[in-house]
């Protein structure tokens, strides 16, 4: 049992179980648990690779990856100063243009796809910060398992020590006796 109430032995047994399992249902050879076990898993953001900074870069120029879109954009120009004579007729025209169309729906609908951009911003970031914290406790539970692996050979090896020494001394303990039983049995005759 660990210190956080994980019971290391029970896992152990429960992933070996599992194992055991596949392997006779015939969905997992040797090499394949191997294989699975030696597999890396590569992360999808390295957290060396993540700005803290990611939000605040982003809301500082918004311009780079939205467009704000406000009732006057539907006659801007960027063609200098003919853009500003056009953007004048434009205007002019305005009520002859509400005839043939409305700009109105078209202006909002742009207008909340700029609210969603924003708020796309703000998922983004979170989405990279839980990212790169799963990431990191995956790392961690990497390290623990080597550490488990480690503690599970010292044990293996220990246990294997021990069953030396426990044969050794019944066979150093069993000579003995089996020399004064035949010492007994020859003074009987």
């Amino acid at each position: 049992m660990s210190q956080e109430g994980v019971d290391v032995e029970a896992v152990m047994r429960e992933i070996r179980a599992r194992i055991a399992e596949k392997k006779a249902k015939g969905l997992l050879t040797d090499a394949e648990v191997r294989e699975i076990a030696e597999r890396p898993l590569h992360p999808v953001l390295d957290a060396h690779e993540f700005r803290s900074g990611l939000l605040a870069e982003l809301l500082r120029d918004p311009e780079r990856w939205g467009y704000a879109f406000g009732p006057a954009s539907v006659y801007g120009s960027s063609r200098g100063r003919a853009g500003r004579l056009l953007e004048k007729v434009r205007r002019l025209l305005n009520p002859v243009q509400k005839l043939f169309w409305n700009p109105t729906p078209m202006i909002s609908a742009l207008s909340r796809q700029a609210d969603l951009n924003r708020t796309y911003v703000h998922l983004l970031h979170n989405l990279a910060e839980e990212l790169t914290r799963v990431n990191l406790d995956v790392q961690d539970l990497r390290n623990r398992v080597l550490q488990l692996q480690g503690r599970l050979e010292l044990a293996a090896r220990r246990e294997k020590a021990l069953e030396a020494l426990l044969t050794e001394a019944r066979a150093e303990a069993g000579a003995p006796a089996v020399a004064a039983s035949a010492k007994g049995e020859s003074e009987r005759r």
